[in-house]
């Protein structure tokens, strides 16, 4: 199954046949599913809330705009933006000595802080040269490996000891550390890695947009939309997101084509019915409680 989903994912372009509209609707799918499942690593594993994935995201585009505009290859400037994120993972880690409200709270703060600081430096953005002999569909094919490793990245956790200790942290600190789990060391390993690879969707996606405005890299839809896709597929899985992926975004646009003057009420009454009578995801409602599958054999 996972290598027909993959195979379907490098296909889209040869058989959009050029379509820009498929092509930038299958961007925007992988960046977001991407985002969700990079979320899922630190708040539906390890249970920390993190409101300042945006941080992430936003910093990683604007070291992929001033790296690609200094000379340096674009694919090389996304991966300065991975590194980039992951030092402000970094910064962002003393927050999570605070719990539940607090740390949700101090990570939304530190987000908005940083995006003024940039918004005093580059009020108007970063406009980007692009880079001769690379198109759109090359950025969604890098896009789309990425997506690929996150979910082999996802898929490895679930199955090592790492998911156990992520898991006891969520589920109890007090009893996780008197257990003998590292509470400081794994909760900054699940931030470090859900940083790093939201930095690289983010570099991919500056690059894709050849213009970086800080009020839109790091706006908080960044954070919002992967949580709410994590809530409503369930978190703590790997398919758990991409199943909340498609139908976020499928109600979404479903509703934008058809309601389209009401469509952001509906579809926020859509989601906030979904999360009060599945507030454990779809896959912990539907399929482990409703057939009594056990969750680890489908993920």
């Amino acid at each position: 199954m996972a290598t027909i989903a993959g195979a379907a994912l490098f296909a889209i372009p040869v058989v959009a046949g050029g379509n820009n509209f498929i092509i930038a609707l299958s961007f925007i799918f992988a960046t977001y599913t991407t985002l969700a499942l990079s979320w899922n690593i630190v708040g539906g594993f390890a249970g920390q809330l993190n409101l300042g994935h945006a941080a992430f995201f936003g910093v990683a585009a604007y070291t992929l705009a001033l790296s690609t505009n200094a000379g340096m290859h674009p694919y090389v400037g996304v991966l300065a933006g991975g590194i980039a994120a992951i030092g402000m993972a970094l910064l962002m880690s003393p927050l999570l000595k605070l719990r539940g409200d607090y740390f949700a709270i101090g990570t939304l703060s530190l987000t908005e802080a940083i995006k003024v600081a940039i918004l005093n430096v580059h009020a108007y953005g970063i406009r980007l040269t692009p880079y001769q002999g690379l198109s759109r569909v090359q950025n969604y094919y890098f896009l789309a490996t990425l997506l690929i490793t996150v979910c082999v990245a996802t898929f490895l956790i679930e199955r090592s000891r790492i998911k156990l200790a992520f898991v006891s942290i969520r589920e109890n600190e007090a009893l996780a550390s008197g257990s003998g789990v590292n509470l400081v060391k794994y909760k900054v390993l699940a931030l470090v890695l859900s940083g790093f690879f939201t930095g690289l969707v983010g570099g991919i996606y500056g690059y894709n947009l050849l213009y970086v405005p800080a009020e839109h890299v790091f706006s908080i839809e960044w954070t919002i939309i992967p949580l709410f896709m994590v809530l409503i597929g369930g978190r703590g899985t790997l398919t758990g997101p991409l199943i909340g992926a498609v139908i976020y975004l499928g109600i979404y646009y479903v509703l934008q084509f058809t309601v389209t003057e009401i469509s952001l009420v509906v579809f926020g009454l859509v989601v906030v019915l979904i999360i009060k009578f599945m507030p454990q995801g779809l896959i912990e409602t539907l399929v482990v409680k409703k057939l009594g599958v056990r969750r680890t054999s489908i993920v």
